[in-house]
């Protein structure tokens, strides 16, 4: 019997690669270019909105808005590298706009859950306290821990040097484990 191989993921190399072509089609006007885009970025795109608003709807019109906006941009994009902090940018920007229409504190009930009653109900209580985090400590905490974005990208899209991210991170875990109190035993 043979041996069974499985498909590795794309490398940050190949993503790099392949975002760099696209980008460079879109500003020709291949009409592909963008869903293949879309394709790269879309569902980490979603994943930050949904976690900056937790609202589905919410993040998908902020989603939808970013990639409109990437349309709009196409022959000024630069495929350098910066694209992907661009993007962040772009979404975080939106919804801090659609913070200040309304403030969402409450989790949605649009949001699911896997799990026992009493993981779901620890993953509500760490997010409550997630949105009750300042948006200082709340956006590098999203795109550092929940995005895996690394610390030069997550600093440049917030416009903050590396140091003043890393203080903020450990600033906003400090102020998480203090709101969580008890409930971070439970993990155990």
């Amino acid at each position: 019997m043979g041996a069974v191989s499985f498909p590795m993921p794309p490398s940050p190399r190949d993503e790099s690669q392949a975002e760099k072509r696209w980008l460079q089609a879109l500003a020709r006007g291949d009409e592909r270019a963008l869903a293949a885009i879309y394709e790269i970025y879309g569902e980490k795109i979603y994943r930050y909105a949904y976690r900056m608003l937790g609202n589905r709807s919410d993040a998908e019109d902020a989603t939808a808005e970013t990639f409109l906006r990437v349309l709009r941009k196409a022959g000024e994009l630069r495929a350098d590298g910066a694209f992907k902090t661009w993007l962040f940018r772009i979404t975080r920007n939106l919804c801090i706009d659609k913070m200040r229409q309304h403030r969402l504190l409450e989790l949605p009930g649009d949001a699911h859950y896997n799990g026992t009653e009493e993981r779901a109900a620890l993953k509500v209580t760490v997010h409550q306290a997630l949105d009750e985090l300042p948006i200082e400590y709340r956006e590098p905490l999203i795109l550092c821990d929940l995005e895996d974005v690394s610390a030069k990208e997550a600093a440049a899209t917030l416009e903050i040097s590396v140091p003043a991210l890393k203080s903020r991170l450990y600033r906003g875990r400090r102020a998480l484990r203090e709101r969580l109190g008890g409930s971070m035993e439970k993990l155990s």
